[in-house]
């Protein structure tokens, strides 16, 4: 694993890049995209549920270059009787005291929003509780494996157990950065463009401090 402060070095100059983790792409363009985005997922945070235009809204938003998700975020909202269902879930996992708990309500393979996976869920969860979650996918994923804190359980891939582990990996990077939730996923995702700069693959270490805030029991 990397010292501490190349970390936060790394963390930092990979936030810059997002969303377009290009080299050539300039800062200055990133950051107003960045602030053009935080300004539009504002709207989300803190809400108590969302309308059926909100969930389209923010799929939309998140996997509209994957075509198939987007249509599996969008399985939820596609009669009323599956929307009625989903906006119930969403309130409750709103409302949850444990990520672990907040998941599951709107997990599919749990009785939860019909078509959700782990990446559309956390996307939802993180949307509307940007201090608490963070979203999960593979590219944030191999960026934290690469950096040595968290080892996937299936290669490529994003499992439900993942879900604890990476909340508390990125609450570990807020503290050591000092960036917020948000700018930790934002980095980690821009930073699987620039899987060559990652140290070289060692055995994972434990992470600390998986209290705090809403808890990931």
């Amino acid at each position: 694993m990397p010292t501490e402060r190349r970390v936060r070095r790394l963390l930092r100059r990979w936030r810059r890049r997002y969303p377009f983790p290009s080299e050539w792409v300039d800062d200055r363009a990133n950051r107003q995209c960045r602030r053009s985005e935080t300004a539009w997922l504002a709207r989300f945070a803190g809400v108590d549920g969302l309308k059926r235009r909100d969930v389209r809204a923010l799929a939309t938003w998140a996997f509209a270059r994957d075509p198939v998700r987007l249509q599996a975020a969008l399985a939820g909202t596609a009669s009323p009787s599956a929307w009625g269902h989903a906006r119930r879930r969403i309130r409750r996992a709103l409302a949850a005291a444990h990520a672990s708990e907040a998941l599951d309500l709107v997990l599919a393979s749990h009785g939860g929003v019909e078509g959700w996976d782990v990446e559309v869920a956390t996307m939802v969860l993180a949307s509307c509780r940007p201090e608490d979650y963070a979203a999960l996918d593979t590219r944030r994923l191999q960026a934290l494996e690469g950096l040595s804190l968290l080892t996937p359980r299936q290669p490529g891939r994003v499992e439900r157990e993942d879900w604890l582990p990476y909340l508390q990996a990125c609450r570990r990077l807020t503290r050591l950065t000092d960036l917020s939730l948000r700018d930790v996923q934002r980095a980690l995702w821009a930073a699987a463009d620039g899987v060559g700069e990652l140290p070289e693959r060692r055995p994972p270490r434990a992470v600390p401090g998986a209290s705090g805030g809403r808890s990931t029991r």
